[in-house]
């Protein structure tokens, strides 16, 4: 398969003089990178952006620390509030990690503070007291965030991955496509969930599995969620968070609750619904089965907050301790 990447991307005055290196080392590397990845996406333009996130923080080979220095190397800062993923190593209880120490980590971490981000170091940055606001162009990474900020934050991102999220970061541009777009935003489908019963609904563990049925039904599209009479911000994440996990999900409105689906109407731009999927109890027990492969023997572990837990879900868990 070959990809057309023909020269149709309009770059303004101060792209091209980061590209040709006028405006130093790193930010010529990263424009190099974005605009070869602006052409694969389509975009005609590259848009201003407000923040990122990074992903890239966290060690999967040789080449993540490679990039990082190198940018570091040639001077690279960033042009926008960045946040940081998690990393490899717990900074807050090290006595607690019991692997072999991991060096490139360190030096990963240290590549990307020295750049100018923030030392967030977590999966959730909207849980964070400075976070995007609605209609506001940004460049994350990381999955569950990226799904939580297009979809009850309404503001707009694509799924960035690594490498790219910090060219975005460097430059304060992103390719104008996709999910920045109002076009791609609006739904594509509709995902029924008002034929379950109210007390299916009102439980926290509904919304993981209902994430979890989103995603491996949708597959990349747009879905509007009907049935759902409210919903908590936590809530709202677990389903993000399985959505996008479980397929390639980054845009889920759920009509009346989010921000940009007030009604079906709205969400599909007044187009006519052209398919919907009616979601059974049996769907939702399938579903949890297929996520839960524990037999009934004791425990010998339990991982919480993955994404990180917020002061309210905290404050839960201790009230059951």
């Amino acid at each position: 398969m070959s990809l057309d990447l023909s020269d149709n991307l309009n770059l303004s005055d101060n792209d091209a003089a980061m590209l040709s290196g006028d405006r130093g080392e790193a930010l010529a590397m990263a424009m190099r990178i974005l605009t070869k990845f602006a052409r694969v996406m389509g975009a005609s333009e590259l848009l201003d952006i407000s923040a990122a996130h990074i992903d890239g923080c966290l060690v999967t080979g040789q080449s993540s620390l490679d990039l990082a220095e190198a940018l570091r190397d040639r001077g690279g800062q960033v042009a926008v509030p960045t946040t940081l993923n998690v990393s490899s190593l717990d900074l807050l209880h090290p006595e607690l990690y019991r692997g072999d120490d991991e060096p490139r980590a360190r030096q990963l971490m240290q590549a990307y503070e020295d750049m100018g981000c923030q030392s967030t170091w977590t999966c959730a940055p909207y849980q964070l007291e400075a976070r995007p606001g609605f209609g506001d162009q940004i460049a994350w990474a990381e999955s569950n965030a990226i799904a939580f900020a297009n979809s009850v934050l309404g503001a707009r991102t694509n799924r960035y991955g690594d490498f790219i999220d910090i060219c975005c970061a460097l430059t304060g541009r992103a390719p104008a496509a996709g999910l920045h777009l109002d076009e791609h935003r609006l739904a594509q489908l509709v995902i029924s969930v008002e034929h379950l019963p109210d007390r299916l609904l009102a439980t926290d563990a509904f919304f993981p599995v209902l994430g979890f049925v989103i995603g491996t039904s949708v597959d990349t599209r747009v879905p509007a969620v009907v049935g759902i009479p409210q919903a908590t911000e936590d809530q709202l994440k677990a389903m993000c968070a399985a959505a996008a996990s479980a397929g390639s999900v980054g845009l889920i409105h759920v009509v009346g609750i989010t921000p940009e689906a007030p009604d079906l109407s709205t969400a599909f731009g007044s187009e006519p619904v052209a398919e919907t999927i009616i979601v059974t109890a049996s769907d939702i027990v399938h579903a949890r089965d297929r996520l839960s492969s524990g037999d009934a023997t004791a425990l010998s572990a339990v991982s919480l907050g993955t994404p990180h837990y917020s002061q309210a879900e905290l404050a839960t868990l201790l009230n059951m301790l």
